[in-house]
């Protein structure tokens, strides 16, 4: 008897002792951002026996024991954070980088908008005065500089796309570490057992790569034995146990960046860093494409007026801008202010340049410039709405994972008080045992 009783309080000093550990380890990690709260499971040990054979067996129950370590997670929990925090960083991207796409477009506060709009109001000045040579001077000057916009602009949004291509390589490297992580995570995991400290500490380190892959790319993760994890992207393997297939990075001349993954090129990045990237490049390439068009159409009304007019000295007006097919390639012809065709057909003197107002439509350069101006600043606002939302979203999330999974100090500090009873009680037991068996021992 007093043998079962040194028993209970030797295990039960173990137990604590192995406790004091698990709440040791809580505390030391309370600002780990990868490290989820363990506790240990404990459980009874039960005897089995029989007092007599001619009684019948009798079970009871006799020391404690300790079943493992098991974290505070939740797989329902710890998804729903995942696929909220792929379409945070996803929606934060696409803002930070159509931001960029404006403040491109806006040129420093130098846009074409307002370079057009002067333009027009120096040829309204000239038609008042058509052989002043000051102010067709100036003419020449704001056709110029209208081109040089377009250059610097066209320039502003190159830059922009291939800085996202350097973003979106660089996030490609990060996404193969992780996955290159998760398979040496999974071959620890396989042979190791179940319940033990080592077990937990792979478990962190396989969520804390599942959350970077997931917020990279958007993939597709299937759970095995004792723990390891799949993944997987429209039915080709990224990791298979602990085979890592890398994802390149492909980039595309006058277009939106490509992965590809053992030599495949997969369907866009719909969400995650990489998703939000591409998303963010798409509306900067197409913005690019509007611009190119535009500088087309400017070059087409500039020329297309100049070749309706006749110069001083009767000739038709020869061409302004000559251009390539893009905003970064148009270019001033080098024409003289002698070379401008103000008058008429008809031989008026201000006649044409009269009629450059007309340029001035709903269709015009001056319009399709506000046209596109608007709707990056549209994508742009959209862009923030759903950033603030997902946000909100995430953090809902993250809240209600973090109330299961994150080391509350309170809790630990209360656990320490109720572990050091446990503690003391378990030694008084061990105290009590030894007393009475001197006591029975002075007996004799």
């Amino acid at each position: 008897m007093m043998s079962d009783l040194l028993n209970i309080g030797r295990a039960a000093l173990k137990a604590n002792s192995r406790a004091l550990e698990v709440v040791g380890s809580n505390v030391a990690n309370a600002e780990n951002p990868d490290y989820v709260r363990r506790s240990l499971n404990i459980g009874d040990t039960t005897m089995y026996g029989a007092t007599n054979p001619i009684y019948s067996n009798y079970t009871g129950t006799g020391s404690v024991a300790v079943n493992g370590i098991t974290r505070s997670s939740d797989q329902f929990l710890e998804a729903a954070t995942r696929q909220t925090g792929a379409s945070r960083v996803s929606g934060e991207v696409v803002e930070q980088w159509l931001n960029q796409g404006e403040i491109a477009l806006s040129n420093n506060d130098l846009d074409i908008g307002a370079q057009l709009t002067q333009l027009f109001g120096t040829a309204e000045e000239l038609s008042a005065v058509p052989f002043e040579p000051a102010l067709r001077n100036q003419f020449l000057g704001d056709v110029q500089t209208s081109v040089h916009r377009f250059n610097q602009t066209a320039l502003n949004l190159s830059s922009t796309i291939n800085l996202i291509n350097g973003a979106a390589s660089q996030e490609a490297v990060e996404l193969n570490t992780a996955l290159s992580e998760l398979a040496q995570v999974n071959q620890q995991l396989r042979p190791t057992r179940a319940g033990t400290g080592q077990h937990t500490v792979l478990l962190d380190r396989r969520d804390a790569a599942l959350t970077v892959i997931t917020e990279k790319l958007d993939v597709q993760i299937s759970f095995g034995d004792n723990g390891t994890a799949d993944i997987s992207r429209n039915g080709t393997d990224l990791v298979a146990f602990n085979i890592a297939s890398p994802v390149t990075f492909v980039a595309n001349a006058g277009a939106s960046f490509d992965i590809s993954i053992s030599g495949t090129v997969q369907t866009a990045p719909s969400n995650g860093t990489l998703g939000g990237l591409q998303r963010a490049q798409s509306s900067l390439v197409k913005l690019n494409d509007d611009l190119d068009s535009l500088a087309v159409q400017f070059a087409g009304e500039i020329n297309g007026w100049q070749a309706n007019g006749r110069t001083d000295a009767g000739a038709a007006g020869a061409a302004i801008v000559s251009h390539s097919g893009t905003a970064a390639s148009l270019s001033i012809t080098g024409l003289s202010a002698d070379d401008l065709a103000l008058a008429s057909a008809a031989g008026v003197a201000n006649g044409n340049i009269l009629a450059f107002v007309d340029l001035r439509t709903a269709t015009g350069t001056e319009q399709g410039y506000e046209k596109i101006a608007i709707g990056q600043a549209q994508s742009l606002l959209t862009a923030r709405s759903e950033s603030k939302a997902a946000t909100a979203f995430d953090r809902a999330t993250r809240e209600a994972r973090n109330n299961i999974s994150s080391v509350d100090l309170d809790r630990e500090a209360a656990d320490l008080i109720r572990l050091q009873q446990s503690y003391e009680a378990a030694a008084r037991v061990i105290q009590v045992a030894r007393e009475t068996i001197q006591s029975v021992l002075a007996i004799f």
